[in-house]
């Protein structure tokens, strides 16, 4: 990963480079990311994941309401890019702290830094804060896992589990042909799908990088669609979720002011039947909502829309398609490759940790008991 350096600084003391390793800024509220969105937005570039950028935050805060829980904090050692964690604190029994949306939104979500170096500082600071830090989802080949097991180490726990992996394809010249990857019967179902699109109509595919000023308009139509399909018989589509729905419409806009919006829409006899919300980043496809129009069901609208945008990302030579989300029975046919992810929580030395952690070891007794006691009840046949 390439590092930044944002502040030219002449060489340091050994004494002086301590000190600065321990040196935190913490932030509060509101106001917290507009005095840190010069600097956090000049590691947006390099962070591995969008979830990692400024602008994930900054929309999730805006739409959830939640931003007075916000705790920053931001390190930056000597001649190095910062590190910052911006992460909301959730009170009651067994207060914490968590990346914002990270149990709302689902996707893996880490700490932003601008390379594994710089990452030592900042979870030596939270190290140092009262409340346990949780990360529910994040790939396994995150360096904040050692970082912060180095950090915590005589200052408190920190405990790895399994979470569910995010699926992706890595694309090579193959995938410009993508139904090579496909088993036999996939391929004649996805031509006797085409044959039904085509009796309904011509067929257009439109693969959209729209500015501030088109994006509104887009995304109105990609709404709409998706909640056409049982998305919107449950309730579950964008457009009936008012914060989640919020979410992505504002991410979505800052994501078109930075140039990283991607929308493709496919148009069967001039109506729209499916679309795809995504961005790009480091040089992958990352796809965030998908939705088709169910009166189009018989042409599996989605699989046709799915099977262009792979074509088109190996066309544009990115280096993969991240699915996000977890594995589904539609994307099983394309891939069998997974990032695998965990959830990682560390707490310190303190009361609010100490009650975390017997509170987790009461549940996981109980889960124990009940499980046991399911046993021994059992019905033998």
């Amino acid at each position: 990963m390439q590092e930044l350096e944002l502040r030219p600084k002449p060489p340091a003391s050994v004494d002086e480079r301590g000190r600065a390793g321990n040196s935190a800024q913490r932030l509060a509220g509101a106001r917290s990311l507009s005095q840190i969105r010069e600097t956090w937005s000049a590691l947006d570039s390099l962070q591995d994941t969008p979830m990692q950028q400024s602008l994930w935050t900054e929309s999730w805060l805006s739409a959830s309401g939640v931003s007075d829980r916000l705790r920053v904090i931001v390190t930056t050692p000597p001649r190095e890019s910062p590190a910052i964690a911006a992460l909301v604190h959730h009170g009651g029994l067994s207060p914490s702290l968590m990346p914002a949306g990270a149990i709302e939104l689902g996707e893996p979500v880490d700490l932003s830094h601008g390379g594994p170096r710089t990452l030592g500082p900042l979870c030596q600071a939270l190290a140092r804060g009262p409340f346990p830090v949780h990360l529910p989802r994040v790939l396994a080949t995150s360096p904040t896992i050692i970082a912060l097991k180095l950090a915590y180490r005589r200052r408190g726990v920190v405990r790895v589990g399994p979470s569910k992996p995010c699926p992706f394809v890595a694309l090579d010249d193959s995938w410009v042909e993508p139904e090579r990857h496909l088993s036999p019967r996939r391929r004649q179902d996805m031509r006797r799908a085409e044959r039904h699109a085509e009796r309904l109509g011509e067929i257009v595919y439109s693969f959209l990088s729209p500015s501030p000023e088109e994006a509104a308009a887009v995304l109105d139509e990609a709404f709409r669609v998706e909640a056409a399909g049982w998305k919107g018989r449950e309730r579950t589509a964008m457009s009936f979720d008012q914060v989640v729905g919020r979410f992505f419409r504002t991410y979505a806009l800052a994501a078109a002011r930075s140039g990283i919006l991607r929308v493709a829409l496919l148009r069967i006899g001039g109506r729209a039947a499916a679309m795809q919300l995504a961005v790009e980043h480091a040089g992958r496809y990352w796809l965030l909502k998908i939705g088709y129009d169910e009166s189009f069901r018989q042409a599996s609208p989605g699989i046709l829309l799915l099977r262009e945008s792979l074509r088109r990302a190996a066309t544009e030579k990115l280096s993969s398609y991240e699915f996000l989300g977890g594995v589904a029975p539609w994307i099983k046919p394309w891939t069998s490759e997974e990032r695998a992810t965990v959830s990682l929580s560390a707490y310190p030395m303190s009361l609010a940790s100490a009650s975390a952690l017997s509170r987790k070891a009461v549940a996981r007794a109980l889960g124990t008991l009940r499980r046991q006691w399911r046993w021994m009840t059992r019905s033998e046949v």
